[in-house]
C-alpha cells in the first residue's frame, strides 16, 4: 500500500518504521532533525513542510494513496492536514489521532469523512479499566467477534506450589509466556513448568479466566474498591471517568493548583482531588492512600512512574500500575513488579496497526509489546466459505483455533466451515505477513 503520515514525532517515527517494511511510506513534517533521523533509519520518502499548507502536497497530488494517518500532537494540525488531504489527494482511507475528549463523543470523524479516528488518552483509560474486572490481570483486550477475553497475568505462587502449563484447563488457551524478556509461543506438547515472574497469557471465557487467575496469582487483591490515582493531567482525568460507574473509591493527587482544580470541575463528586504541594513519600500515610487496592502513576516520565509506583510498594500497596510511555523501561517495570499500561501514545501506535490491518471480516490485535499477534476471521451469514473444507495453516511459532459454538477447538486438521466460526491464530509477530496472506485468501 501507499501511505502518508503526517508528524514524524514517536507515534508518526514508529509507524512508519514498522509500515515502511511492508509498505509505500511518505513522511511530512516541518521539524527538519526529525525528518533526518528517519531518513536515517529507514527507506522511506520524507517531505518537509508545514502539513496545514496545501502547498506542501504539490509533489503527491497525480499519485493515489491508500492511507492518510495524521498523527502530530495537535488535534487543530491533524484535523486541517486531513481537510486538506480530502481536497487536493486521492485517499482511499483517512486516520486520524485526537487527544480533546470532546471530540470522542462529537460527530466530528464522520462530518470530515475521516475513516477512523483514534483517541489514545480515552484507549489508554479504557484499559485501565478493564483490569477492575479482573483485578489480577495485567491486561485484558476484548473482541468484536467473541466475546471471550485475552487476559495477561504475573505468576506469583504460594509455598513453592508447583503448576504447569498442562494443569490449565483445556478451554483456556495459553496464547504466551513471556519470561526473561522473551516471548514463547507453547505447543500443544510443551510440558513448562510456571515461574515466579513469568507472564503467562490466557484467551478463553472470562469467568472460568478468573477462577485460574486465582490460582496463578495469590498476591493481587481480589476486588478493587480503592484507587489512588497520581496525576490529575488529563489521562489521570479519563482514567477516573473510565471508573465513575463501577462506585469505586477515587482519590486523585496533584502539585498543580490548575490540574487539580480543573479535575475537580470535571470529575465533580464522583472522586476526591488532593492538592498537595510536596508529593513526597509520607503522603501515603497522610492522606490515607496506604488502604487503597490499586495505586495508578500517569506521569508522561517513566521514571515518575517507575519512583512513586515503587514508594506505594514499599507501603505494602500489592496492584500497581504505571503508564509505560518509552518501551525501553517496559522490562524493568515488569522485573520491579510494576504492571506497566500503555501509556497514550503506545495505545495510539497499536491501534492504528490494528485498524490498517483488520477489514470487516479480519480482526488483528497485537500483545506481549508487539512481538506477538492475534488475527481472526469470522464466517458470516452470506459467506462464500460456508460448507466449504479447508486445511489448517501448518506454520511455525502459530497456532490455528476456530471458535464454534462458545467453545475454543483446536484447528489441527481439515474443517467444514460453518457459519459464524472464528477462525483464530495467535502467533509471533515475524509471520504475520504470511499468516494475513493464508487468511485473507481461503
Amino acid at each position: 500500500m501507499d501511505i502518508i503520515i503526517a508528524g514524524a514525532g514517536r507515534v508518526g517515527f514508529r509507524l512508519a518504521k514498522t509500515l515502511s517494511i511492508r509498505h509505500n511510506v511518505v513522511v511530512i513534517d516541518k521539524n527538519a532533525n526529525a525528518l533526518q533521523r528517519l531518513s536515517e533509519s529507514i527507506d522511506i520518502l520524507t517531505i518537509y513542510g508545514d502539513v496545514e499548507d496545501p502547498d506542501t502536497y504539490n509533489s503527491l497530488i497525480d499519485k493515489d494513496f491508500d492511507i492518510f494517518i495524521a498523527v502530530t500532537d495537535n488535534d487543530e494540525l491533524n484535523i486541517i492536514s486531513t481537510l486538506i488531504v480530502d481536497d487536493v489527494i486521492n485517499v482511499t482511507k483517512k486516520i486520524i489521532r485526537l487527544r480533546n475528549p470532546y471530540f470522542a463523543k462529537s460527530s466530528i470523524a464522520s462530518k470530515l469523512n475521516i475513516t477512523d479516528a483514534v483517541f489514545p488518552f480515552e484507549l489508554a483509560a479504557k484499559s485501565i479499566r478493564f483490569l477492575f474486572d479482573f483485578p489480577k490481570a495485567n491486561n485484558v483486550k476484548n473482541f468484536i467477534f467473541t466475546d471471550f477475553k485475552l487476559v495477561s497475568l504475573a505468576i506469583k505462587l504460594k509455598d513453592d506450589k508447583k503448576i504447569f502449563i498442562q494443569d490449565i484447563p483445556k478451554d483456556i488457551i495459553v496464547a504466551g509466556l513471556e519470561r526473561d524478556k522473551k516471548f514463547i509461543l507453547p505447543s500443544l506438547n510443551d510440558k513448562i513448568e510456571l515461574k515466579e515472574e513469568d507472564l503467562i497469557y490466557l484467551f478463553g471465557e472470562a469467568q472460568k479466566i478468573k477462577e485460574i487467575c486465582l490460582k496463578l496469582n495469590y498476591e493481587s487483591p481480589k476486588e478493587i474498591k480503592k484507587v489512588a490515582i497520581f496525576g490529575s493531567n488529563l489521562l489521570g482525568i479519563e482514567i477516573a471517568k473510565a471508573l465513575v460507574d463501577k462506585k469505586i473509591d477515587i482519590k486523585i493527587i496533584d502539585n498543580d493548583d490548575d490540574l487539580c482544580k480543573k479535575a475537580s470541575e470535571i470529575l465533580q463528586d464522583n472522586a476526591t482531588i488532593i492538592n498537595s504541594k510536596y508529593i513526597e513519600q509520607t503522603i501515603f500515610e497522610e492522606e490515607n492512600l496506604l488502604h487503597a487496592d490499586m495505586v495508578i502513576s500517569t506521569s508522561s516520565k517513566d521514571e515518575d512512574n517507575i519512583i512513586k509506583s515503587l514508594e506505594a510498594k514499599e507501603w505494602g500497596i500489592k496492584k500497581i500500575v504505571a503508564i509505560n510511555n518509552n518501551m525501553e523501561f517496559y522490562h524493568l517495570m515488569h522485573q520491579l513488579g510494576i504492571i506497566p499500561a500503555r501509556g497514550p501514545k503506545a495505545s495510539a501506535y497499536y491501534s492504528i496497526i490494528e485498524k490498517i490491518s483488520s477489514t470487516q471480516v479480519i480482526v488483528q490485535r497485537n500483545y506481549c509489546g508487539g512481538r506477538a499477534t492475534m488475527v481472526m476471521r469470522k464466517i458470516f451469514a452470506n459467506s462464500l466459505l460456508i460448507g466449504k473444507s479447508i486445511k489448517p495453516l501448518k506454520l511455525d511459532d502459530a497456532k490455528c483455533y476456530v471458535l464454534r459454538d462458545n467453545q475454543i477447538k483446536i484447528f489441527d486438521k481439515k474443517l467444514i466451515l460453518k457459519e459464524n466460526d472464528v477462525i483464530t491464530i495467535f502467533l509471533k509477530s515475524y509471520q504475520e505477513s504470511k499468516v494475513e496472506k493464508w487468511i485473507s485468501n481461503l
